[in-house]
Protein backbone atom coordinates (compact mmCIF):
# COMPACT_ATOMS: atom_id res chain seq x y z
CA UNK A 1 0.00 0.00 0.00
CA UNK A 2 1.46 3.37 -0.97
CA UNK A 3 2.19 5.97 1.75
CA UNK A 4 -0.68 8.27 0.75
CA UNK A 5 -3.18 5.42 1.03
CA UNK A 6 -1.84 4.59 4.49
CA UNK A 7 -2.13 8.23 5.60
CA UNK A 8 -5.64 8.58 4.15
CA UNK A 9 -6.82 5.36 5.77
CA UNK A 10 -5.24 6.37 9.11
CA UNK A 11 -6.92 9.79 9.06
CA UNK A 12 -10.31 8.25 8.19
CA UNK A 13 -9.98 5.62 10.93
CA UNK A 14 -8.98 8.24 13.52
CA UNK A 15 -11.98 10.34 12.52
CA UNK A 16 -14.22 7.29 12.91
CA UNK A 17 -12.84 6.52 16.36
CA UNK A 18 -13.40 10.14 17.41
CA UNK A 19 -16.96 10.19 16.09
CA UNK A 20 -17.83 6.81 17.58
CA UNK A 21 -16.44 7.85 20.96
CA UNK A 22 -18.84 10.78 20.82
CA UNK A 23 -21.57 8.15 20.57
CA UNK A 24 -20.75 6.96 24.06
CA UNK A 25 -22.36 10.16 25.34
CA UNK A 26 -25.69 9.31 23.71
CA UNK A 27 -28.93 10.05 25.53
CA UNK A 28 -30.37 6.70 26.49
CA UNK A 29 -33.74 6.08 24.91
CA UNK A 30 -33.88 9.06 22.51
CA UNK A 31 -35.89 8.27 19.37
CA UNK A 32 -36.68 10.78 16.59
CA UNK A 33 -40.11 9.21 15.91
CA UNK A 34 -42.70 7.63 18.20
CA UNK A 35 -42.81 4.26 16.42
CA UNK A 36 -39.14 3.89 15.48
CA UNK A 37 -35.85 3.49 17.25
CA UNK A 38 -32.71 5.63 17.23
CA UNK A 39 -31.17 3.82 14.22
CA UNK A 40 -32.29 4.57 10.66
CA UNK A 41 -31.31 2.84 7.43
CA UNK A 42 -32.10 4.05 3.92
CA UNK A 43 -31.00 5.19 0.48
CA UNK A 44 -29.45 8.38 -0.83
CA UNK A 45 -28.85 9.78 -4.31
CA UNK A 46 -26.21 12.24 -5.44
CA UNK A 47 -22.91 13.07 -3.79
CA UNK A 48 -19.51 11.62 -4.56
CA UNK A 49 -21.22 8.47 -5.88
CA UNK A 50 -24.43 8.30 -7.89
CA UNK A 51 -26.37 6.46 -5.17
CA UNK A 52 -25.81 4.56 -1.95
CA UNK A 53 -26.95 3.19 1.37
CA UNK A 54 -27.07 5.54 4.34
CA UNK A 55 -27.60 5.15 8.04
CA UNK A 56 -28.37 7.54 10.87
CA UNK A 57 -27.60 6.91 14.51
CA UNK A 58 -29.14 9.47 16.84
CA UNK A 59 -26.94 10.17 19.86
CA UNK A 60 -29.26 12.81 21.34
CA UNK A 61 -31.98 15.15 20.10
CA UNK A 62 -29.37 17.43 18.52
CA UNK A 63 -26.52 15.05 17.56
CA UNK A 64 -26.29 12.12 15.15
CA UNK A 65 -23.79 10.04 13.19
CA UNK A 66 -24.53 9.48 9.51
CA UNK A 67 -22.44 6.74 7.84
CA UNK A 68 -22.91 5.92 4.15
CA UNK A 69 -21.54 3.77 1.34
CA UNK A 70 -21.96 5.23 -2.15
CA UNK A 71 -21.46 3.61 -5.57
CA UNK A 72 -21.16 5.07 -9.06
CA UNK A 73 -21.22 3.76 -12.63
CA UNK A 74 -17.41 3.82 -12.84
CA UNK A 75 -17.08 1.16 -10.16
CA UNK A 76 -15.96 3.48 -7.37
CA UNK A 77 -17.03 2.88 -3.79
CA UNK A 78 -17.04 5.85 -1.43
CA UNK A 79 -17.13 5.38 2.36
CA UNK A 80 -18.56 8.33 4.30
CA UNK A 81 -18.97 9.24 7.93
CA UNK A 82 -20.50 12.51 9.19
CA UNK A 83 -21.17 13.91 12.65
CA UNK A 84 -24.30 16.11 12.49
CA UNK A 85 -25.61 18.90 14.75
CA UNK A 86 -29.38 19.55 14.39
CA UNK A 87 -31.34 22.70 15.28
CA UNK A 88 -35.05 22.06 15.83
CA UNK A 89 -35.80 25.66 16.86
CA UNK A 90 -35.50 27.44 13.49
CA UNK A 91 -38.49 25.90 11.65
CA UNK A 92 -41.66 25.14 13.62
CA UNK A 93 -44.28 22.87 12.05
CA UNK A 94 -47.84 23.95 12.91
CA UNK A 95 -50.12 21.72 10.84
CA UNK A 96 -48.26 18.46 11.43
CA UNK A 97 -46.67 16.56 14.27
CA UNK A 98 -43.50 16.10 12.22
CA UNK A 99 -40.35 18.13 12.73
CA UNK A 100 -38.02 19.87 10.29
CA UNK A 101 -34.53 20.45 11.72
CA UNK A 102 -31.74 22.24 9.91
CA UNK A 103 -28.34 20.66 10.39
CA UNK A 104 -24.63 21.08 9.76
CA UNK A 105 -21.92 18.48 10.09
CA UNK A 106 -18.32 17.53 9.76
CA UNK A 107 -17.11 14.35 8.15
CA UNK A 108 -15.08 12.61 5.50
CA UNK A 109 -15.15 10.62 2.28
CA UNK A 110 -12.70 7.83 1.50
CA UNK A 111 -12.13 6.14 -1.86
CA UNK A 112 -9.65 3.24 -1.89
CA UNK A 113 -8.91 2.13 -5.43
CA UNK A 114 -5.80 2.44 -7.61
CA UNK A 115 -5.11 5.72 -5.86
CA UNK A 116 -6.38 6.76 -2.45
CA UNK A 117 -8.64 9.78 -2.30
CA UNK A 118 -9.71 11.42 0.94
CA UNK A 119 -12.22 14.24 1.18
CA UNK A 120 -13.12 16.44 4.11
CA UNK A 121 -16.82 17.34 3.96
CA UNK A 122 -19.24 19.75 5.64
CA UNK A 123 -22.85 18.62 5.04
CA UNK A 124 -25.46 21.37 5.42
CA UNK A 125 -29.07 20.34 5.10
CA UNK A 126 -32.68 20.10 6.10
CA UNK A 127 -34.58 17.03 7.20
CA UNK A 128 -38.27 16.27 7.65
CA UNK A 129 -38.97 13.72 10.36
CA UNK A 130 -42.44 12.18 10.01
CA UNK A 131 -44.19 11.53 13.28
CA UNK A 132 -47.25 9.62 12.23
CA UNK A 133 -48.27 6.28 13.60
CA UNK A 134 -46.45 3.44 11.82
CA UNK A 135 -44.31 5.85 9.71
CA UNK A 136 -40.88 6.02 11.40
CA UNK A 137 -39.27 7.80 8.43
CA UNK A 138 -37.25 10.91 7.65
CA UNK A 139 -36.24 12.49 4.36
CA UNK A 140 -33.34 14.87 3.85
CA UNK A 141 -31.80 17.24 1.34
CA UNK A 142 -28.26 18.47 1.81
CA UNK A 143 -25.46 20.36 0.10
CA UNK A 144 -22.01 19.00 0.82
CA UNK A 145 -18.91 21.12 0.16
CA UNK A 146 -16.00 18.66 -0.09
CA UNK A 147 -12.25 19.25 -0.31
CA UNK A 148 -10.59 16.23 -1.95
CA UNK A 149 -6.96 15.26 -1.36
CA UNK A 150 -5.28 12.74 -3.65
CA UNK A 151 -1.67 12.22 -4.69
CA UNK A 152 -0.31 15.77 -4.70
CA UNK A 153 -3.48 17.44 -5.96
CA UNK A 154 -6.50 18.89 -4.21
CA UNK A 155 -9.89 19.78 -5.61
CA UNK A 156 -13.06 21.36 -4.26
CA UNK A 157 -16.56 20.17 -5.18
CA UNK A 158 -20.06 20.77 -3.87
CA UNK A 159 -22.44 17.80 -4.02
CA UNK A 160 -26.21 17.67 -3.60
CA UNK A 161 -27.65 14.66 -1.80
CA UNK A 162 -31.25 13.52 -1.36
CA UNK A 163 -32.31 10.56 0.75
CA UNK A 164 -34.27 9.08 3.59
CA UNK A 165 -34.12 6.69 6.52
CA UNK A 166 -36.51 4.15 8.02
CA UNK A 167 -36.06 3.90 11.81
CA UNK A 168 -35.87 0.58 13.64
Amino acid sequence: MNPLKKISLSVFLMMGVFLLSAGSKAEEGYRPTNDGGSFGLGLMFGGAGAWGATGKIWLSRAHALQPAVEFDDGGSTVLQLDYLWHDFNIIHMRETKGEMPLYIGLGGDLILQDKAEFGGRIPVGISYIFDKRNVPVDIFLQAVPTLWFFNRDTSFKIYGELGGHYYF
